[in-house]
């Protein structure tokens, strides 16, 4: 299924909304270990991320990529690439739990003030355009979602 989402707005919609639906399946990880990942990647744009690449990669490589990602309007990547550094995500909850998660991390990231990390890959990214990628990144995870018949 090819899932956009248009705002990080939409994407709460969405979350709001999945609570009431039957079982989902997914491909890949359980829906809340990718919830969690999403909201994991949000945070770490206003904390800093745990691991960085290069910096020659960043302000190349990682910044093409993102502008292409950002012109076409979506992404794809490893739907089980973990964030470089970050603690693996052991707990597995429900989807209750794993939507609030990211709800959190989405409010916080609208009403974060202060100066963001530069993105592992991507390096510097402003506001506006952590708010596309992670709108991006978010439905590329979704895309592997099924509604359980």
């Amino acid at each position: 299924m090819n899932v956009q989402f248009s705002s990080l707005a939409d994407v709460k919609k969405e979350l709001l909304g999945m609570d009431d639906r039957d079982v989902i399946k997914t491909t890949q990880w359980p829906l809340y270990e990718i919830l969690a990942h999403c909201a994991q990647t949000i945070e770490y744009s206003m904390t800093g991320y745990p691991q960085m690449k290069p910096k020659i990669v960043r302000n190349t490589i990682g910044r093409m990529v993102i502008k292409k990602f950002l012109k076409q309007g979506y992404m794809k990547h490893n739907l089980t690439a973990h964030v470089p550094g970050a603690a693996k995500i052991e707990k597995q909850g429900t989807v209750r739990e794993g939507n609030a998660l990211l709800l959190k991390a989405i409010n916080d990231f609208e009403e974060y003030k202060g100066p963001l990390a530069p993105h592992l890959i991507f390096g510097e990214l402003s506001k506006e355009e952590y708010d596309r990628y992670f709108t991006m990144h978010i439905a590329d995870h979704f895309s592997e979602l099924q509604l359980a018949s």
